[in-house]
Parts: C-alpha cells; structure tokens; sequence
C-alpha cells in the first residue's frame, strides 16, 4: 500500500509541476501578446498620421543642370593618339581611357584628315 502512494503522491506531484508549467506559459504569451498589440498599435497610429500629413507637391523639384565636361583632354588625347598608331580599335581605346566611342571616332577623322591635309602639302611642294 506503500508503495501504490508513493507512486500515486509523484504522479500527483508531476501533474501540479505540469499544470505549474502550463500556466506560466500562458502568462508569458499574453503578455507578449500585449507588448505585440502595443507595437502594432503605435504603428497603425504612425501609419495613420502619415496618411493624413499633406503630400508633397505633384511637381518633383526640377534637377540641377549638370556642368559639361570636356571628356578628352590633352593627356587623354595624346594616349589615344598612341593607342590608334599601335592599331587598337576604338571600343577597346573608349575603354581604356574612359571616353565614349564616339569621341575617339571623332579624333580619328580629325587625325585622317589632318594626314591628308599634310600630304597634300608636302606633295604640292
């Protein structure tokens, strides 16, 4: 018979110390539950007068104009000089140099001319 209570005296002893754990959870997740609601409240409040501040003008600020720039100085003029006498193609001297091809095609036609023009010259003497 001792036994029978004992055993029945820990199995009401893990009952209680289940039901304990039991309860303490569901305190803890009510209030996390509050401190949740509160968060989202504050946020709904926030969104809220977001929505009733006066929106911006519909007209974006009008941007200011960027200064030109010469994208060829002499430097870089006188690399790419060099770079079209070794045959480098215009893309890879664009590249290199950080111009657009449209500039380096330019110096070319301007550099062709010129060596016509000195030909002719030289030629007419």
């Amino acid at each position: 018979m001792l036994p029978n209570l004992i055993v029945f005296g820990l199995l009401a002893l893990g009952l209680a110390g289940a039901l304990a754990l039991f309860v303490s959870l569901k305190y803890e997740v009510r209030v996390e539950a509050r401190k949740n609601r509160a968060r989202m409240d504050a946020a709904l409040q926030h969104l809220q007068e977001a929505v009733e501040r006066p929106a911006p003008s519909a007209e974006p600020p009008a941007p200011e104009p960027i200064p030109l720039r010469s994208g060829l100085n002499m430097n870089k003029r006188v690399q790419a000089i060099r770079l079209l006498r070794r045959g480098e193609d215009a893309g890879h001297i664009a590249a290199a140099l950080g111009v657009t091809q449209r500039e380096i095609e330019l110096l070319m036609r301007v550099q062709r001319l010129s060596a016509q023009r000195a030909s002719a010259a030289s030629s007419g003497r």
